[in-house]
């Protein structure tokens, strides 16, 4: 994350907050100095039950939200200076539509920063890589795939 010419004046520890299909993690905690480096892996996985057709998934994420929070360790419970939020699909698969593309491509997104927060907003740089599968589904005696 990156936000030039901007210096917290609390001193507190920051993370990122991520709640993407239904599933809440964060990062690892950072010093409160800007560019922020979060060097990690955040694995979502989830089942979709009675799912086909990767065009019926599509659709059904597209009324998901994904979730980004920066947040810093300011007691009682942190505060959060910025988000960004997508719908899932398109935070997902952001090309207009589902082809397998080059692996990890990085992209750069404004994150809206809460008022609270002074400066500009923070940019934020990640990549995603999303594997869809089929599975086995075992339902009494009955065996779908």
């Amino acid at each position: 994350i990156t936000c030039p010419g901007v210096q917290l004046k609390d001193k507190q520890e920051l993370y990122l907050s991520v709640f993407v299909l239904g599933q809440h993690k964060r990062t690892e905690r950072v010093p409160a100095v800007f560019p922020l480096f979060f060097q990690e892996r955040l694995v979502f996985e989830k089942e979709f039950a009675n799912i086909v057709d990767p065009g019926d998934l599509v659709k059904l994420l597209e009324f998901d939200t994904a979730v980004l929070e920066l947040i810093q360790l300011i007691p009682p419970e942190g505060k959060v200076l910025a988000t960004y939020e997508e719908n899932t699909r398109d935070f997902l698969f952001p090309d207009p539509k589902l082809t397998h593309g080059r692996r990890g491509l990085q992209r750069e997104v404004l994150m809206k920063r809460s008022p609270s927060f002074t400066g500009i907003a923070p940019k934020l740089r990640f990549s995603t890589t999303s594997l869809i599968s089929d599975s086995l589904l075992i339902s009494g005696r009955s065996h779908i795939q």
